[in-house]
């Protein structure tokens, strides 16, 4: 049965009620329900079978699986580190004297340069990259909403700028199946073409050091230096905690770093681009964890089954955003199930001209990666649409891919139900409504940008 515009019904009503009631597990929910009362033809128990059986799916899945285990046991291993103090020392070891970080600008940019140097894969590099640094942003009374959105803006297009990352070889592979030559070279030439990528990246660093922030950005920002929470002492030496506890936050989260690295490559056979990031993920984290569940029962912070009793304790504070991960899962799911995508991607058919192909692609891949909140996904349904007419319009088809994976990743930036917008949250401490609010007004400036060079290169090239 098609749908038609009925099919866009649960992911708009999902994108309303999250940033109406402030309550993703409600919007989540109330999404499920609504799309398989569509699918069922109307019943109420057919809504309510089809609602438990799509999230009872999501566990089938080894990928969604692995990215829950990922969070909890992610969960577990910084509640370690938080009871050993590594946060504290951390923080302490960066700020005081001959620190590295010095000031607010210094601590956004060093969040800043780790999302650009860890860039394998977006959920694995916002993970890491948000743990960093949120005792460092926080330190110096930077807004959970700041620290989200830089890391967000900048872990996830730098995964899909680098050809060694994850995108690569995937991006590659549709460029392959087309029939188009040397599709690892056209996937290179189109990171050229990525301009919503490139301008989030840039854009990130501009307004650190330009220190403009705007919008709800602006407000979120003095509303967190007003906060008792958000203030910072002017004297370094009073920070609170003991710089030689850093190490309970710097050996595992280095330890997390190279046993996953090393897995992907041994995994890949060599190579980061075939290698399996999400099981190197949980071996890093398992590998950090118990380097601090041993590290701690040495130093007689408590007996080694108290210290695993705090691991589990951590893994369970995690079960909201797990949840609420779950849910959005299954209305990916449920998306697919309608047709959702397939029917936005339709309406480009109407537009043929060559000299415009390009924006209206990009536009309408960002409507569909908005809605369904999974960059991977988009992309995976518009290459096999866009390639085949890119090529029959004679339209630059670096471009054409360059547009494609930019549009894919703005709706990772300003989903709800994308699963990066959750794993930055989650990392950074940030309320996703608020995240998604704050960073919206910059993707759009990004995406409007890049909306203007795609049309002014549709007519040059």
């Amino acid at each position: 049965m098609e749908f038609g515009f009925l099919s866009v019904i649960p992911s708009i009503l999902a994108i309303v009620l999250a940033l109406v009631t402030k309550n993703v597990f409600l919007a989540l929910f109330a999404s499920l329900l609504v799309g398989n009362f569509m699918l069922s033809g109307c019943s109420l128990i057919g809504m309510l079978e089809g609602t438990k059986n799509m999230i009872v799916g999501v566990f089938s899945s080894s990928s969604s699986t692995s990215i829950i285990i990922i969070l909890l046991t992610l969960g577990g291993m910084f509640y370690l580190i938080e009871k050993a103090d590594g946060l504290k020392g951390f923080t302490a070891l960066m700020i005081k004297k001959r620190s590295v970080v010095k000031s607010r600008v210094g601590a956004e940019l060093f969040t800043w340069l780790i999302g650009v140097l860890v860039f394998i894969d977006g959920t694995l590099s916002v993970m890491i990259t948000g743990s960093i640094s949120r005792p460092l942003t926080k330190a110096f009374g930077i807004s959970p909403e700041k620290t989200a959105w830089i890391v967000h803006s900048t872990a996830t297009p730098m995964s899909i700028l680098i050809p060694i990352a994850a995108y690569g070889p995937y991006i590659a592979s549709f460029i392959e199946a087309q029939g188009i030559d040397n599709p690892t070279a056209q996937m290179v030439q189109g990171i050229g073409f990525n301009f919503y990528c490139i301008l989030a990246v840039i854009g990130v660093a501009a307004v650190i050091l330009l220190k403009k922030d705007f919008g709800p950005m602006k407000a979120a920002e003095e509303a967190y230096m007003a906060s008792a929470t958000g203030n910072v002492s002017a004297d370094a030496d009073e920070v609170d905690g003991d710089p030689a506890k850093a190490k309970f936050l710097l050996v595992p989260m280095i330890l997390m770093i190279v046993v996953t690295i090393a897995y992907i490559f041994y995994s890949g056979g060599g190579s980061l681009m075939g290698g399996d990031a999400e099981t190197g993920l949980i071996f890093g984290i398992m590998a950090g964890s118990i380097y601090t569940i041993v590290a701690m029962t040495l130093a007689k912070m408590g007996s080694l089954m108290d210290n695993i009793g705090i691991f589990i304790q951590g893994c369970g504070n995690m079960m909201d955003i797990v949840t609420v991960m779950v849910f959005a899962y299954a209305l990916s799911d449920l998306l697919g199930a309608l047709g959702t995508a397939g029917y936005l991607s339709a309406a480009l058919v109407k537009f043929i001209s060559p000299a415009v192909f390009t924006a209206v692609a990009f536009l309408f891949t960002c409507l569909i990666s908005f809605s369904t909140g999974s960059s991977a996904g988009t992309i995976a349904i518009m290459m096999p649409i866009l390639l085949p007419m890119a090529l029959t319009l004679n339209v630059h088809i670096p471009m054409i891919v360059g547009a494609i994976a930019g549009g894919a990743v703005f709706g990772d930036h300003t989903s709800p139900i994308s699963d990066t917008t959750i794993m930055s949250c989650s990392s950074t401490d940030c309320d996703v409504v608020s995240h998604v609010k704050t960073q919206l007004p910059y993707s759009l400036c990004f995406a409007g940008a890049a909306l203007v060079l795609y049309l002014i290169l549709g007519f040059v090239l």
